[in-house]
C-alpha cells in the first residue's frame, strides 16, 4: 500500500509538472513544426500567388525565423501582427491568408493571448482549401485547447484522420490530453503510436517522447526492477 501511494505520489508530481511546463513546452515545439509545414507549403504554391503577397510573406516569415517570437520587442509583434491582417485581408482568396492566420496564431501565442489565437486558428481549420493547411490549423488548436485546460475539446480536435505524416504529431497532442486528464494507460499507447510514426531522424522529437512514455509506464514495470 506504501508504494503504491508513493507512485501516486509520483505521478501526481508528473502531472503538476506538465501542467506548468510540459504544456507550453510541446504548444511551442508544435508551432515551430507548424511553422516549418507551412512555410514548405507557401513555397511550393509561390508561383501561383501574388507576387505582392509573396513579397510581404516572406519578409514577414524572415522577421519570425530571426529570433524566438517572445524575445520581440512589443511593437515588433504589433508590426507584425498588422502586416499579417492586412495580407489576410487584402488576399483572402488566395492561400496566403490560411498563412496569415496561422501567422497571427502564433504571434497571439507569444503575447500569451490563447482565446486569440484559437479563433485564428479556427477560422483557418473551417476555411482554408488547402486540406494540408486546415490539418496544421486543427493540431495548433488542439495545443491551445490543452494550454487552456479544454480537454474534451482539445481530445476531440486531435482525435482526427489525418495525412500519414502527421499521424504520429497528432498522437503525442492525445497523449499529452490524456496525461493530463490522469489517463495513463491510454497516454502511454498514443506515445507508442507517436512513437512509430516518428521520423527516425528527428533525434530530438524521439528523445521528448521517450522522455513522456517513460512517465506513463505501468507501476508494476518500475516494481520489477525493484530490490525486495
Amino acid at each position: 500500500m506504501a508504494d503504491y501511494h508513493a507512485d501516486q505520489e509520483q505521478l501526481d508530481a508528473l502531472r503538476r509538472w506538465w501542467k506548468q511546463y510540459g504544456a507550453p513546452v510541446a504548444l511551442a515545439v508544435t508551432l515551430v513544426v507548424g511553422g516549418w509545414f507551412g512555410w514548405q507549403q507557401w513555397q511550393s504554391a509561390r508561383a501561383q500567388t501574388a507576387e505582392a503577397a509573396s513579397i510581404v510573406y516572406e519578409e514577414m516569415m524572415t522577421e519570425v525565423t530571426s529570433a524566438p517570437l517572445q524575445d520581440l520587442d512589443p511593437k515588433r509583434l504589433d508590426a507584425m501582427t498588422a502586416a499579417a491582417q492586412k495580407l489576410k485581408s487584402e488576399h483572402d482568396d488566395t492561400q496566403y491568408a490560411a498563412l496569415a492566420g496561422l501567422l497571427l496564431a502564433r504571434l497571439a501565442v507569444a503575447r500569451d493571448d490563447l482565446d486569440a489565437a484559437a479563433t485564428e486558428l479556427r477560422a483557418v481549420m473551417q476555411g482554408s482549401n488547402d486540406k494540408e493547411l486546415a490539418q496544421i490549423a486543427r493540431l495548433r488548436l488542439a495545443r491551445v485547447l490543452t494550454a487552456q485546460e479544454k480537454y474534451d475539446e482539445a481530445l476531440s480536435m486531435a482525435d482526427a484522420k489525418v495525412p500519414d505524416a502527421m499521424v504520429g504529431l497528432f498522437a503525442e497532442a492525445r497523449g499529452d490530453i490524456r496525461f493530463l486528464r490522469g489517463e495513463t494507460d491510454a497516454a502511454r499507447a498514443d506515445y507508442q503510436t507517436a512513437l512509430e510514426h516518428l521520423d527516425a531522424r528527428d533525434e530530438m522529437l524521439k528523445s521528448l517522447l521517450e522522455i513522456k512514455l517513460n512517465q506513463v509506464q505501468p507501476v508494476q514495470v518500475a516494481a520489477q526492477g525493484a530490490t525486495p
